[in-house]
């Protein structure tokens, strides 16, 4: 007999650790350009993270939000970014609580050399399966999310 479901410990084992697995390889992908940038790879995923973003300026607690960290030590690492050039911290006129953060022409600087890292690194592979796998993930994991919100929904939390 089949099963109809996949065991939920194994699938939560399993995304766990490769969730690990990948931020770990990120990580390891962004050192020697945080080092030349003497930040972390953490500071650069940052700047990562504001070079991506539509707006170009998010809220502290957003930022925080997208790279999974909470809302004390993303400020002192914002904080930290600002003192070496590569953000500004500007408090929102409609709400003071609010903090909003924006790259710097350095910090702008900083998220091209990512970009042309991958560049290089990719530059013999072929862009088009590269492109295909990639959107496959996304498509993927959108789905994954989609199917936890109706578990959450379900569950009444």
């Amino acid at each position: 007999m089949t099963e109809r479901h996949i065991d939920f410990f194994e699938f939560n084992n399993s995304i766990f650790s490769m969730i690990r697995e990948i931020s770990h390889k990120i990580d390891f992908l962004l050192q020697d350009t945080a080092n030349d940038l003497d930040i972390t790879p953490l500071q650069l995923k940052m700047i990562i993270t504001l070079y991506a973003n539509k707006d170009k300026m998010m809220s502290i607690g957003k930022l925080g939000r997208a790279i999974g960290i909470t809302g004390g030590n993303i400020s002192n690492i914002c904080k930290r970014l600002e003192k070496q050039g590569f953000v500004n911290r500007i408090r929102s006129e409609e709400d003071e609580r609010v903090v909003n953060v924006i790259l710097t022409s350095p910090g702008v600087d900083a998220a091209r050399r990512v970009n042309d890292y991958f560049q290089h690194l990719g530059a013999d592979l072929p862009e088009e399966a590269i492109n295909l796998n990639l959107k496959t993930i996304i498509d993927e994991l959108t789905s994954l999310d989609l199917l936890l919100d109706k578990y959450i929904s379900r569950s009444g939390l």
